[in-house]
């Protein structure tokens, strides 16, 4: 069988990927997925294969991740991301990222730990963040902080550019 592939692509130093994040709340907590290597947070979720829909692949993603089929609750909104690399597999890289983030709902709280890898091939692992306490994390891209707090009734596309300006 043809090993699927990924909507990410990388030209020179110019990094090009299509990924889906999950907002999984339960408890006043939100579940991310620490980087071992890249020292930081980020929602659970990944890569979307050519030929794939933004919904299956971010069930694949968190069952890959977490072992657990969860329910996708409803859209929360679409970020284009710009970021330098730093760390892991994207160091020195001109990032640009196209995300669709999604609220889920798990079955229950639990911890998860199924060995998941990130896109570099890193060892990640399955947190338990107090909302409250978003601040005290590196979490990225930061605006996840908010989104999560303030969760929005409607729709939202929101551009984030945190590549340093000269």
């Amino acid at each position: 069988m043809k090993e699927p592939l990924n909507c990410c692509f990388c030209v020179g130093k110019d990094w090009f990927r299509y990924r889906v994040g999950a907002i999984i709340i339960a408890d006043g907590h939100v579940l991310l997925s620490y980087g071992e290597e890249v020292k930081h947070y980020y929602t659970v979720g990944g890569g979307v294969h050519v030929g794939e829909t933004a919904e299956e692949a971010l069930l694949r993603e968190v069952k890959e991740e977490t072992g657990e089929d969860f329910e996708i609750q409803r859209p929360l909104c679409f970020i284009e991301n710009f970021f330098k690399g730093k760390g892991g597999s994207l160091e020195g890289l001109d990032c640009h990222t196209i995300e669709m983030y999604y609220l889920m709902k798990p079955k229950e709280k639990k911890e998860y730990d199924v060995g998941s890898v990130n896109s570099g091939g890193e060892s990640e692992k399955m947190r338990w963040l107090p909302i409250d306490r978003l601040d005290e994390y590196d979490v990225r891209p930061s605006l996840i902080k908010d989104l999560v707090r303030n969760l929005p009734e409607q729709f939202l596309t929101i551009v984030n550019d945190g590549r340093e300006q000269p």
